[in-house]
């Protein structure tokens, strides 16, 4: 290999994991880059080139910063994330309340309770379907594509999901992929491995799951850009309930939704289809810390049209 396609390929590999969000990876990758670039008396020369190199390693590094400084988010007490639970879990049932405590966590950027919140409800057999699905969203949403794939190869390994279950959440994490741009190597699903038996009240509970959406359209109802298609994707899901994470920087789209605001013919993704629907917004909040601080976190109804 040439010393242009071996430069192609560092590169190459770099910016498919910058694009991505696994900075730390990219990181290193430019590190390499500029190793190699310096280790080469031609190479070493270009200052056009070795200045290119250096400027995605400062701005990899400055988007690293930008999420330690997030993290370092004061921790909330076990009261207050108690409450936060109480004050969000909007449902009648106690299972579906559940959820949304780990989902109303999620959003207050408390992403390791959620997700030990998430884990627990699997253990515990309370809505297993819902609370795999919405742990492996808080990997996505925080870029951490390895960690949805993880949690699902230790699904796989150990008799926690049946047959038909581990194969619904397989196409969901491989849409959710997909959508991303990510192809990953999922282990496939094959026999007919039985699940962890589960007290009947669980498995009544588990029937009321509806549809998975990955993403959905929606026509904006306000703002600079009224009348508008535009795609969102779903961040959480309790039953008909789900939330899109829209970001600050996107104001057009920050102003589009209030709170009651009646929304018509969206257009909804799953992994078995696409169908229609309506919805009304039962929520609008700024997140206020954790990586996704500044970003709006918005809660839609889906209903039948």
């Amino acid at each position: 290999m040439s010393e242009k396609e071996q430069l192609k390929a560092l590169v190459k590999e770099a910016e498919i994991y910058h694009s991505q969000g696994l900075l730390d990876q990219a990181l290193e990758k430019y590190h390499d880059i500029l190793e190699f670039v310096e280790g080469h008396e031609r190479l070493s020369k270009d200052e056009k080139l070795v200045e290119a190199v250096n400027r995605k390693i400062q701005t990899v590094e400055g988007k690293l910063a930008e999420i330690e400084a997030a993290d370092d988010k004061p921790e909330l007490s076990e009261d207050v994330q108690s409450l936060i639970g109480k004050l969000f879990a909007f449902s009648k049932s106690k299972d579906r309340a559940a959820i949304e405590a780990g989902i109303a966590l999620a959003k207050f950027g408390q992403y390791e309770k959620a997700v030990e919140e998430f884990q627990r409800l699997i253990k515990e057999g309370i809505l297993p379907l819902q609370a795999a699905m919405n742990l492996m969203r808080c990997h996505l949403t925080l870029s951490s594509p390895d960690g949805a794939i993880n949690e699902f190869k230790r699904w796989v390994s150990r008799n926690v999901f049946s047959t038909g279950d581990l194969k619904y959440l397989r196409k969901f994490l491989e849409n959710a992929l997909s959508k991303k741009g990510i192809q990953a190597d999922l282990p496939q699903i094959e026999g007919g491995k039985p699940a962890k038996e589960r007290p009947a009240e669980k498995e009544e509970a588990e029937e009321e799951e509806i549809l998975a959406l990955s993403s959905v359209t929606i026509t904006l109802p306000e703002g600079p850009r009224k009348g508008e298609s535009e795609e969102f994707e779903v961040n959480f899901q309790s039953g008909n309930a789900i939330s899109i994470i829209i970001s600050s920087k996107e104001k057009d789209l920050s102003t589009a939704f209030e709170n009651g605001q009646a929304l018509t013919n969206i257009q909804c993704f799953s992994s078995m289809g696409v169908f229609n629907s309506n919805g009304i917004v039962s929520g609008k909040a700024l997140i206020s810390s954790g990586p996704k601080k500044g970003d709006f976190a918005v809660d839609i109804t889906i209903h039948e049209e």
